[in-house]
């Protein structure tokens, strides 16, 4: 009963496992457990130990989760810190937090099981999960992914397809934004990789032999390409 807990449950959305993904407006049902659990551990009063503990460790849990740190071994002891908490807190904050992370673990399991056990996020909503790649199909060679990248990890100047560096990139998603309204040409990958050129070539010499490899179309010199 409510009159039995030290705090309240302000500022948490239903425990109900659609309404949270509908609430959080997230494409990862991981990562809205992530976000429903920064909530409650922002929001923990620290009176009870379930609460104030046990939401630390359940997001720390889910951001491993996350960012590619985690094991299946984790993905246990998340259910089974999540039912202690849901089921012994004293603060009905806490509870009901846990409570809607169990009710996502039983809707979505094999979303959790991918990125737990197999390092994979289906709706390529967690950076560690995918790397973005200029399509050399559609690629304009205008250069606004090139301007709007902050870690300079797109090569190729002007009539260029663009490439973009995987380990320089920081998925901050700014030249997807950039190119949306332009070209559509950057998109996300998870493990199956779009085939793409090495190195940057001139707009509409691209041809892909099926092999991955890049040959020149007929008449096409052979350019070098770089990192400006």
């Amino acid at each position: 009963m409510s009159g039995s807990y030290i705090c309240g449950a302000n500022g948490l959305p239903s425990a109900d496992a659609s309404a949270l993904i509908a609430d959080k407006g997230a494409a990862c049902v991981v990562r809205a457990a992530l976000e429903i659990m920064a909530d409650a551990r922002r929001l923990s009063c620290g009176q009870c130990v379930f609460c104030r503990e046990g939401t630390i460790q359940l997001h720390e849990l889910l951001k491993d989760g996350t960012s590619g740190s985690a094991t299946g071994e984790d993905l246990e002891l998340l259910a089974e810190i999540a039912v202690m908490v849901r089921d012994y807190s004293g603060c009905e904050m806490s509870s009901k937090a846990a409570g809607a992370l169990v009710d996502l673990m039983g809707a979505y399991p094999d979303e959790f099981d991918q990125h737990f056990r197999r390092g994979r996020c289906p709706a390529l909503a967690c950076p560690a999960y995918y790397t973005v790649h200029v399509l050399p199909d559609l690629c304009t060679g205008c250069g606004a992914c090139v301007q709007a990248c902050p870690e300079a990890a797109i090569a190729g100047g002007d009539g260029m397809i663009r490439v973009i560096d995987g380990e320089r990139c920081s998925r901050c998603g700014r030249c997807l934004e950039a190119c949306d309204g332009i070209a559509k040409a950057i998109v996300k990958a998870g493990p199956v990789k779009p085939r793409t050129p090495d190195a940057p070539i001139p707009v509409g010499s691209w041809a892909d032999d099926g092999g991955g490899r890049r040959r020149r179309r007929r008449g096409q010199e052979n350019p070098e390409g770089g990192v400006e």
